[in-house]
C-alpha cells in the first residue's frame, strides 16, 4: 500500500497519500530520504551513506550522525517498525511498496518506451532533480548534480519522441508545446528551433516565426560564438519573402498607468486564483539598470489590474523575494498564488532584451514565453510599451489556463467565475448554437451572482454577436435590445471595465450611434491600453465612420499588441475592409487570406476574400471564394446583397464594385 508520494523533479516534496505536505527538520534529513528515494529498494550501506552525507566527520561521528537524521526522518514520517525505511544490518532501504517516487515512474515509463509510456513520463518531468534546492553538500551534491545531467539528458529524449509524433501525426499546436519545452531544456537545440519555425508558419503565424529565428540566433551568439547554420538562414529567407509589413502604429504607445481606484471589494473575486509578478531580473553589467527592471515589474502589475479578472499580489509582497532566492512553489505557497509571471531584462547600449514568462506553478508548465528587443528611444515609453505588450498576451493566457482548470471539475462544483469562462471559450466559436449555450452560461452565472459585472458584458456580447448570422434576423431587435440592456448593466455595476465599456461600444455601433460607440471604445482603451480587442474595435469603428487610416493604425497596433489571440482573424477581417476602402486591394487580400486560413469555416472570410479578389479583376477565383461562402452557409450570398457596412451610400458602391463589375454579386449558387 502507498503511504508516501515523493517528489524529486523540480524541487523536493514529500506527501502522505492523499495528505499534507510532510516538514523535515533538517536539510540532512531530506537529504537522507531524496538519497533513499531515487532507487527505492535498493540497500544503500550505513557507511557509504555516512561518508556521503558527513565527509569530514570522523567514522564514529558521521555513523551518530547518520543515526540522528535517520531517527528525525523516521519521527517525521511516522514510521514505526521499519514500515517505510527499512534496516537490513549495516543497510538502509526505502520499501518500495510504501511509496511513489516521481522519478523512478519516470525512468520505469523511459524505458518501457511505449507511446503512452513516454506521454506518462512526459508529465511527471516539472523540472530538473531536485532543481532549486540545496539539501546538503559535498559527495551529495556531486552525486546531485550527476543524477540531475543523466535524467535532464533522458528527458529530452522523451520530449524529442513526443515532439517525432506530434509532427507525424499533424498535431501543430501540440508538436509547439513539444518544441518549446525541449528548448526550455535545451535552447542549443537548432533543429528543433527550425522545427519550430516551420510549426509557425504552418499555422499563418510568421511574427512568431521571425521572432524565433532571431532568439536562435541570439542564443547560438551567446552560448556558442557561432551564426546559424545555412539551413537555418534559408527558412529565415523564405519567412522574409512571405512577410507582411506592419508599419508603425500613427499613435504613440500609452504610457498612461491606470491608477483608478478599484471598484469596492466583490466576493467572487477573492475566490479566484490569484496571480504574482516577481520582481524582473537585471541581467546587464550595470546595477544601476535594476530600477528599469523594478519599474517594468510595477507596470505589468498596474496594467494587469486593469484587465480586473484576477486578484493580484501587491509589489511591496512580490518585491523582497528578489534577494531571498526562494523557489517558484515557495514563493507561490507563501503569497498563495496559483500564477507566476517573472522575467529577465539585459541592456546593452541602446538595445533592450526584455524575456518574460508566465507558470503555472501546479504543474510548473511555462503557459507562455517570449522575449522582446526594443530600441531605448525613451526609456519610460519603452518601459511602457513592454508592460503593454506582455500584459496583452500574458492575460488570455491566464484565462485559457483557467478555463482548462475547470474542465476538471464537476459542473456542481462550479462558481460564477467557472461559468463566465466556459462562455467567454464558447462566444469564440461564433456560431449561433454556441453564442446560446455561453449566454446560458453566462446567465448561470448571474444566477450565483446578481452582481457580476463581467457575466452581464458576456450576456450582451451574446446576443450582439447573433446579428453577424442571418438565422437570427427574425429576432434581430430582440436580440440588440437585450444586448444593449446588458452590456449597459455591466457598465453601471463595473464603471472601471475596460471589457464592459467595449461591449456598450459595440451595441451602440449596432444601432448605428457611431460617436457613442467611438467614445465608449476609447474609455475601454484608456481604462485598459493592454486590451487589443478594444484596440482592434476602436480601429474598425473608425473606418465605418471614414477616418480609415487611422483606424488601420489601431487595427495594425491591436495585431502587434497580442499576434496569438484567437480572435485575431477579426482583426483581419476588417483590415482587409478597410484597405478596400482606401483602394488597397493587394494588401487587403494579403488580410483577407489570412483570415481565411485561421478560420476556414467562417462563410463571411470567404467572403471578403471573393470581394478582394473581383477588385483586382482575379474572376475565377473570386467565383470559387463565393462558392465556398454559400457552401458553407446555404443562402449566405443572398443575405449580403443587402449589407451596407458603411452609412455612406459611395463607400458602400465602392466595396461591392468588383463584384458587380464582373457580373458575380447574382451568382450565390454557381459552382467555381
Amino acid at each position: 500500500m502507498i503511504e508516501l508520494n515523493v517528489r524529486l523533479f523540480g524541487g523536493f516534496e514529500v506527501r502522505r497519500s492523499a495528505g499534507p505536505i510532510i516538514v523535515f527538520s533538517t536539510r540532512k534529513a531530506r537529504a537522507l530520504l531524496a538519497f533513499l528515494a531515487r532507487h527505492p529498494g535498493q540497500p544503500q550501506g550505513r557507511e557509504g551513506l555516512a561518508a556521503m552525507f558527513w565527509p569530514d566527520s570522523a567514522e564514529s561521528e558521521a555513523r551518530r550522525n547518520l543515526r540522528q537524521a535517520l531517527k528525525l526522518v523516521r519521527r517525521a514520517l511516522a514510521d514505526r517498525g521499519d514500515a517505510i525505511i527499512v534496516s537490513q544490518g549495516e543497510a538502509l532501504l526505502l520499501e518500495p511498496s510504501a511509496v511513489e517516487v516521481d522519478v523512478d515512474l519516470f525512468e520505469r515509463l523511459h524505458e518501457a518506451g511505449t507511446p503512452d509510456a513516454i506521454e506518462r513520463a512526459a508529465a511527471l518531468y516539472r523540472g530538473d532533480f531536485l532543481e532549486g534546492v540545496n539539501l546538503a553538500d559535498g559527495p551529495f551534491a556531486d552525486w546531485s548534480l550527476i543524477e540531475r545531467m543523466r535524467l535532464h539528458e533522458h528527458a529530452l529524449d522523451v520530449f524529442s519522441r513526443l515532439l517525432a509524433d506530434r509532427l507525424e501525426t499533424g498535431r501543430t499546436e501540440s508538436a509547439i508545446d513539444m518544441a518549446l519545452r525541449l528548448l526550455a531544456l535545451d535552447p542549443l537545440q537548432e533543429h528543433v528551433h527550425r522545427q519550430l519555425i516551420r510549426l509557425y508558419l504552418e499555422q499563418g503565424r510568421r511574427g512568431s516565426a521571425r521572432e524565433q529565428y532571431h532568439v536562435c540566433r541570439a542564443v547560438l551568439e551567446r552560448e556558442l560564438g557561432s551564426p546559424p547554420e545555412a539551413e537555418t538562414e534559408r527558412l529565415y529567407q523564405e519567412i522574409r519573402r512571405c512577410r507582411v509589413e506592419l508599419p508603425a502604429s500613427a499613435s504613440e504607445p500609452s504610457t498612461q498607468s491606470a491608477s483608478s481606484p478599484p471598484s469596492p471589494a466583490v466576493d467572487y473575486l477573492l475566490t479566484r486564483p490569484a496571480v504574482a509578478v516577481l520582481p524582473f531580473v537585471n541581467l546587464g553589467r550595470d546595477p544601476s539598470q535594476t530600477y528599469f527592471a523594478d519599474g517594468l515589474s510595477e507596470d505589468i502589475i498596474t496594467a494587469l489590474a486593469c484587465w480586473r479578472c484576477f486578484p493580484l499580489i501587491a509589489s511591496s509582497s512580490t518585491f523582497c523575494y528578489r534577494e531571498r532566492g526562494d523557489g517558484l512553489h515557495d514563493i507561490a505557497a507563501e503569497l498563495g498564488t496559483h500564477y507566476l509571471v517573472d522575467g529577465s531584462v539585459r541592456r546593452s547600449g541602446t538595445k533592450l532584451r526584455i524575456s518574460a514568462h508566465l507558470v503555472e506553478v501546479a504543474t510548473a508548465r511555462y503557459l507562455w514565453a517570449e522575449r522582446f528587443d526594443l530600441d531605448l528611444h525613451d526609456i519610460l515609453v519603452v518601459q511602457a510599451e513592454a508592460a503593454e505588450k506582455i500584459v496583452a498576451a500574458v492575460a488570455p493566457e491566464l484565462q485559457q489556463a483557467e478555463l482548462r482548470r475547470i474542465m476538471t471539475k464537476r459542473t456542481e462544483e462550479w462558481s460564477a467565475w467557472d461559468y463566465f469562462l466556459r462562455g467567454w471559450s464558447l462566444l469564440n466559436h461564433f456560431t449561433t448554437d454556441d453564442n446560446a449555450r455561453a449566454r446560458s452560461d453566462f446567465e448561470q452565472a448571474l444566477r450565483l451572482d446578481p452582481a457580476y459585472s463581467d457575466a452581464f458584458m458576456g450576456l450582451a456580447s451574446g446576443y450582439l454577436r447573433d446579428l453577424f448570422h442571418d438565422e437570427a434576423a427574425a429576432s434581430r431587435e430582440e436580440a440588440l435590445a437585450r444586448g444593449l440592456t446588458a452590456a449597459r448593466e455591466a457598465v453601471s455595476l463595473d464603471p472601471n471595465s475596460s471589457a464592459a465599456h467595449h461591449a456598450l461600444g459595440t451595441a451602440y455601433t449596432w444601432v448605428e450611434d457611431y460617436e457613442a460607440a467611438i467614445d465608449e471604445t476609447e474609455l475601454a482603451i484608456e481604462l485598459n491600453p493592454s486590451n487589443a480587442f478594444a484596440r482592434m474595435a476602436l480601429g474598425n469603428r473608425l473606418d465605418l465612420i471614414g477616418q480609415t487610416a487611422e483606424g488601420i493604425a489601431q487595427m495594425r497596433h491591436a495585431l502587434r499588441l497580442n499576434p496569438r489571440d484567437p480572435r485575431r482573424f477579426n482583426f483581419m477581417r476588417f483590415l482587409a475592409r478597410a484597405h478596400i476602402a482606401l483602394g488597397e486591394y493587394e494588401t487587403a487580400l494579403r488580410w483577407a487570406r489570412k483570415a481565411v486560413q485561421l478560420r476556414p469555416e467562417q462563410p463571411d472570410l470567404h467572403f471578403r476574400l471573393a470581394i478582394c479578389l473581383a477588385h483586382l479583376d482575379r474572376t475565377e477565383e473570386a467565383r470559387a471564394a463565393l462558392h465556398a461562402s454559400e457552401r458553407l452557409r446555404p443562402g449566405f450570398l443572398e443575405s449580403r446583397k443587402r449589407w451596407q457596412p458603411y452609412a455612406d451610400a459611395d463607400r458602400n458602391e465602392h466595396f461591392f464594385a468588383g463584384l458587380r463589375r464582373h457580373g458575380l454579386f447574382g451568382q450565390a449558387n454557381s459552382a467555381p
